[in-house]
């Protein structure tokens, strides 16, 4: 009786957690990366060149054949178009303005393995990185120009750091934890198991699936972008209701006036990822 009851809870779960979406080809997020700068000074241009001469409509052109652009672009244009590059990188026509206020990002589609190549018009020189990785689905590199003088060579080598605002996600991180584990603590009230002798139990086992469940979410945010993790979400929520549900039938034996521990789970886990759905569109910053 009891396998069939989890049964169905587990199937209702699913259906539950299900969010029924279209998938179209080329939508969602794609893998970007972006260039801030410190210490600039001056009207300066940035570009990105690969490995490779073909990234989904970014490709490489003939020499002195490039794509049709605003008259004020064209220079801008013909410069990165006329860079050698020592490794064979590409220029594959992607370019924007950038500024120590104004980062850019090459936010569809950004090359895997990169060189970051600047370009400054009032000297026509340029600076070039070393060979960089996008290392995570949202790279960022901040290139610190402090003295820093464009006019003293034609072509000179700058480093690129990586910039993640890894703060900001440890403590995104940590606010879902805290809120999510608070909900379902909440729930334990109404089942009677918010109680000194459940207490530990049902702290340990929160404990630990709320934070596996929040990193799993950080991680797949960090290699694979937010779509991903959105997708992911309710089936990380059904793993940790078939763990918890498991560990608390064990634990808890069902007394009367009392909820089954395994409803309790089901209960707590799908309140837990509605309040997550809703925190998502609320506060986006804490994903």
């Amino acid at each position: 009786m009891v396998k069939k009851r989890l049964i169905s809870l587990l199937a209702c779960f699913a259906l539950a957690l299900a969010v029924p979406f279209a998938a179209f080809a080329d939508i969602g997020p794609k893998p970007e990366v972006t260039v801030q700068t410190t210490g600039l000074s001056g009207d300066c241009w940035v570009t990105l060149l690969a490995e490779e001469t073909v990234i989904g409509p970014w490709h490489e052109t003939e020499k002195g054949t490039v794509a049709a652009v605003e008259p004020e672009e064209a220079p801008v244009l013909d410069a990165f178009d006329a860079f050698e590059d020592p490794d064979g990188y590409h220029f594959l026509q992607w370019f924007d303005r950038v500024q120590d206020a104004s980062p850019a990002t090459w936010s569809y589609m950004a090359p895997k393995h990169f060189k970051i190549l600047f370009w400054f018009p009032e000297s026509g020189s340029y600076a070039v990185t070393e060979k960089l990785d996008r290392y995570a689905y949202s790279a960022v590199y901040r290139v610190d120009f402090s003295g820093f003088d464009p006019a003293a060579g034609e072509v000179q080598t700058v480093a690129a750091q990586k910039n993640y605002d890894y703060a900001g996600e440890a403590l995104g991180l940590a606010a879902r934890f805290v809120l999510t584990l608070a909900v379902e603590l909440l729930i334990a009230l109404p089942f009677g198991y918010l109680k000194r002798q459940y207490l530990r139990v049902l702290l340990i086992a929160n404990l630990a699936t709320q934070l596996a469940l929040n990193l799993a979410l950080n991680l797949t945010a960090y290699y694979s972008g937010s779509l991903a993790m959105w997708v992911f979400y309710p089936l990380y929520e059904l793993a940790v209701f078939a763990v918890e549900a498991v560990v608390f039938r064990l634990a808890f034996k069902p007394e009367a006036g009392k909820g089954h521990p395994v409803l309790y789970a089901f209960v707590a886990n799908a309140a837990s990822y509605a309040f997550g759905l809703w925190l998502g569109n609320v506060v986006p910053a804490l994903f």
